[in-house]
């Protein structure tokens, strides 16, 4: 994790590596884009690049997915890799003020109010995209696929949305961490 002002320097977190230009170009556009975001999550994950190859949005299959009711968006103009400031652009627009982007054969970004808030968001995103693989599967196989109502997907948005839930999800994973390296990630 690193933290890095809008000139591209490095000012906080692990200082061992210089940041990912690509990274930095996509990231700095969605900080540019949304004051509110104080944390973007992107990652090339398994089951974000495999969904990220369809273009679409995830559907409301289970409750977590309706984290993102109304509120993920598709980037469906892969340019290869980012070296231009425009393609963050590109990208911060299309999340808009989502909380959520699936990035067209690229992968997962999910911003947050919290580091907490994003990377959470993040693991629901690619948990999302593994059981939106695994219903397709099923489905190309005769399984019928029940998708969530939209009055339903809204009602389970509103309750548990909210930045300081998402917060708070994320606090078990963090303390797993903290426990299994014995707090040396926090050094």
């Amino acid at each position: 994790m690193i933290l890095v002002n809008l000139d591209g320097r490095v000012i906080g977190g692990n200082r061992s590596r210089c940041p990912n230009a690509a990274g930095f170009l996509i990231h700095a556009a969605v900080h540019k884009a949304r004051p509110d975001v104080h944390a973007v999550c992107h990652a090339h994950t398994i089951h974000g690049k495999a969904w990220s190859c369809f273009a679409r949005p995830l559907e409301m299959l289970t409750q977590d997915t309706c984290k993102f009711y109304n509120a993920h968006s598709v980037y469906n103009s892969y340019g290869g890799v980012v070296l231009a400031a425009e393609e963050g652009e590109r990208i911060a627009h299309a999340l808009g003020s989502g909380k959520g982007c699936i990035l067209m054969n690229h992968g997962l970004l999910t911003v947050g109010g919290t580091v907490d808030e994003a990377a959470f968001l993040f693991g629901s995103m690619e948990r999302s995209c593994q059981i939106q693989l695994l219903a397709e599967a099923a489905a190309a196989n005769g399984m019928k696929k029940v998708v969530i109502s939209d009055e339903e997907a809204a009602y389970n948005f509103k309750l548990e949305s909210d930045s300081t839930i998402l917060y708070a999800e994320f606090q078990a994973y963090y303390d797993y961490e903290d426990s299994m390296l014995d707090g040396a990630f926090r050094k």
